[in-house]
């Protein structure tokens, strides 16, 4: 099926941030439940990381920690010791200031708003994005990995969502996974609790903002076309790849600086 630039609530600047942090809340405990999904991403990342150098990520677009901890996990169970900067333009910050705490110094946050498109010189690091790269239009998305190229930066995007029925037959199931687990999601927040059972916002947005972005994701073709758009893109290279996770996927991109290699 052909992508669709639609709408996502969270990415509104009007959107409530109570239902906004509640959405992320909860998209970043069900992502920590699990490691295995992430370890192909692991895999090929590590061998990225070991050719630049690298033992620490900034992680864009982060929201509330999204799956960076499995995935740290995953990169440890490689034999890399990595830790992460946690950054978005809507951060969440109660969510991170808790999945900081708990990180024993693998992880750390940034307070003020970081646009993925334009990262700041004073974030080092390896970028990654985890399940966010389908929030940005072509255009946007073209401009975050010619920010990398510019800056010299490696890059790697992962996307757990695809545009298949299985995919968007499973995203779907989220809202009723909030009225489940939200009692266990910290750190708690009453607002979380009104949001799902009294107004059921936070499901809501779950049902919508999944169903998009699978809608939105970008296929392992569209990935090849927007860095062969990139002025210099041939300074780096690039590894583009799905791969079969049951019966769904994971699709990612992994740029490295030639000079690095």
């Amino acid at each position: 099926m052909p992508r669709m630039q639609l709408i996502e609530l969270e990415d509104q600047a009007w959107y409530p941030r109570p239902v906004r942090d509640g959405a992320t809340d909860f998209l970043s405990f069900t992502a920590s439940l699990a490691q295995r999904p992430f370890v192909p991403f692991a895999q090929e990342l590590s061998k990225a990381l070991r050719r630049t150098g690298d033992r620490k990520l900034v992680d864009l677009c982060s929201g509330g920690s999204g799956p960076i901890r499995p995935i740290l996990r995953a990169l440890k169970a490689e034999g890399l010791e990595v830790s992460a900067t946690l950054t978005d333009l809507y951060p969440n910050v109660p969510r991170l200031e808790a999945v900081v705490g708990q990180s024993q110094g693998t992880l750390s946050f940034v307070r003020e708003p970081v646009d993925a498109t334009d990262v700041p010189a004073s974030l080092e690091g390896f970028r990654v994005l985890c399940n966010a790269f389908h929030h940005f239009p072509p255009q946007l998305a073209r401009k975050i990995l010619e920010d990398a190229v510019r800056k010299r930066r490696g890059i790697a995007v992962v996307e757990y969502v695809e545009r298949r029925t299985a995919s968007l037959a499973l995203t779907s199931l989220a809202w009723l996974q909030a009225f489940l687990l939200t009692p266990a999601v910290r750190p708690f927040r009453w607002s979380r609790l009104f949001f799902t059972y009294v107004l059921p916002l936070i499901p809501l947005t779950l049902l919508w903002d999944g169903i998009v972005s699978c809608l939105r994701v970008y296929s392992t073709d569209e990935l090849r076309a927007l860095v062969d758009s990139i002025p210099e893109a041939d300074v780096f290279e690039w590894h583009i790849e799905r791969r079969p996770i049951g019966p769904l996927g994971c699709t990612m991109l992994i740029g490295v600086p030639k000079a690095l290699g």
